[in-house]
């Protein structure tokens, strides 16, 4: 009982990821409409590859900080002005198209998320202090929950490309946007609440 927090923020961090619109979806989508179900397939697993590293990497940096609370604190209320940044852009997002001219899989996909600032960002302030945190246990469950959302999502479209093009165009989506959106908003609010704290402010 004591880790279905980390299991539950784990596959909201993940599914957000895995459905949120951008390169990497659309890259997903073209993908498996031209017929390339196994390159589809390819694409979502490309955010094990680069990101497991990078958490890696982060994981170093906040262990050599991690008795400056001072700067934890900073790093915590950072990160929840990411989520809030990151539950807005749900918010407000008004359509997304399926259409896209790009092509790749693997190689491409891997590509995409080396390049995307989201994804260093998400990890620096948010998903590597959260595991840090957590500790062995619940930040393995955590990561591997990440890992499962966000794959586990991309594969379903993947998989159900033909009946998810209408859902992905229709207001469903973006409603069930806005809802994960409104989990960031309640995931950055608990940041803050940490931030405070590690600045003794509370």
């Amino acid at each position: 009982m004591m880790y279905i927090k980390d299991i539950f923020t784990g596959l909201v961090f993940g599914i957000g990821a895995g459905l949120s619109p951008g390169p990497l979806m659309a890259l997903l989508i073209s993908e498996t409409i031209q017929g390339h179900r196994k390159n589809g397939i390819l694409v979502s697993i490309s955010p094990i590859i680069t990101d497991i590293p990078i958490l890696l990497t982060f994981l170093f940096l906040l262990e050599k900080i991690k008795d400056f609370e001072e700067i934890i604190g900073i790093i915590s209320l950072t990160g929840a002005l990411i989520l809030f940044y990151f539950g807005y852009k749900n918010f407000t997002l008004k359509e997304f198209s399926i259409k896209t001219d790009l092509s790749g899989s693997l190689k491409k996909g891997v590509i995409l998320n080396i390049l995307n600032p989201y994804t260093y960002l998400f990890w620096f302030f948010i998903g590597a202090p959260y595991v840090e945190k957590a500790g062995v246990i619940g930040g393995a469950l955590f990561t591997v929950s990440f890992f499962v959302g966000i794959t586990g999502s991309m594969i379903v479209i993947v998989l159900f490309t033909e009946k998810l093009k209408k859902f992905l165009e229709s207001r469903y989506y973006l409603l069930l946007l806005k809802g994960i959106g409104a989990l960031f908003f309640i995931f950055g609010i608990l940041l803050i609440k940490d931030g405070l704290e590690h600045l003794n402010v509370i």
